[in-house]
């Protein structure tokens, strides 16, 4: 609407101009500096007014995202917050990207002690800008994948009282079971054991293994989940570089999905194995992420037949 007024004022402005040409070159380069202030008074108060207010101490909030880390997985949220903590009103931009595309950007005019704080609820790698055009301050935080974890977790941005920003996260620190975030450098394996580690000769339980490889040149971000009857048992999340391996043991019988996410390519793929598996056959879900960020996956075992001892008991009267 503001551009189609803007075309309709400038036409009306030339036709103008052009109709006094005749009566005097300097009126109409006296009515053009005018023209030009009331274009700039304009164009700051259609800034202005794009801008969201949140009055004194009130905190506005935002949720960014399809909600995925809630919906799977052991991990939450994390939260992005711009502050001013100051007596004076402050006007800035909070923008929050990915590497492919720009998924929250708001103006915000803040008074003293008010804040935004934005929920990040998908796994990604974020940049957040920050940016105050009268301090001439801007600050920019990368968060990592990594840093979803079990706890509750915040970035905030704050004006400070000398008129620059400065940026810190706080996190609370309760132990995360079945929450793992590692690193499979190239040509090593990495493994994680789920469940208690039996020795098969004494209990006569036999494990599963879900295993990732990545046998491309390049390095990947993959979140691999065990859910049990749709509840997660294990949320591990791994930088996956060249020629690496992700080992996951479970040791407990029982019938799970097993899941692959590749964060970059939002590729995944899934695999349900049952106590069929945990027989005496080696058997183990095997996932591959090749060079385009794609996925196959497979359930293998061998077939030996598994021998059982029978117990005969002879009773007399």
């Amino acid at each position: 609407m503001f551009l189609a007024s803007a075309g309709i004022g400038l036409s009306t402005a030339a036709a103008g101009c052009t109709s006094q040409a005749a009566l005097s070159a300097s009126s109409e380069s006296d009515s053009e500096p005018e023209s030009n202030t009331s274009q700039s008074t304009q164009d700051d108060t259609d800034q202005m007014s794009e801008q969201t207010l949140i009055k004194a101490g009130d905190t506005a909030e935002r949720t960014i995202g399809t909600g995925s880390i809630e919906e799977r997985g052991l991990r939450t949220a994390h939260h992005v917050a711009f502050g001013n903590p100051t007596e004076e009103t402050h006007h800035g931009t909070i923008t929050i990207s990915t590497a492919s595309e720009t998924v929250f950007e708001e103006s915000v005019e803040l008074q003293a002690n008010a804040s935004i704080v934005a929920s990040l609820t998908d796994l990604s790698t974020y940049t957040v800008r920050v940016t105050v055009p009268e301090l001439d301050a801007t600050e920019v935080v990368t968060l990592d994948p990594h840093q979803f974890t079990c706890n509750v977790t915040k970035t905030t941005v704050n004006v400070q009282e000398d008129g620059t920003l400065d940026s810190t996260s706080i996190s609370t620190r309760m132990a995360c079971p079945g929450v793992v975030s590692d690193t499979a450098p190239s040509d090593e394996v990495v493994s994680h054991t789920l469940g208690d580690d039996p020795i098969p000769a004494d209990t006569g339980e036999f494990t599963h293994t879900f295993m990732l490889r990545n046998p491309s040149e390049e390095t990947w971000t993959a979140r691999m989940l065990v859910e049990d009857d749709s509840t997660a048992q294990f949320d591990g999340l791994y930088t996956v570089e060249p020629e690496s391996t992700v080992l996951i043991t479970l040791t407990e019988s029982g019938t799970y999905t097993l899941s692959v996410d590749v964060l970059e390519t939002e590729m995944t793929a899934s695999e349900q194995v049952t106590p069929e598996n945990f027989d005496c056959n080696q058997s183990s879900t095997r996932a591959e992420i090749d060079s385009e960020g794609e996925l196959t996956v497979n359930t293998l075992s061998t077939l030996m037949a598994c021998g059982t001892e029978t117990h005969s008991t002879n009773e007399s009267s």
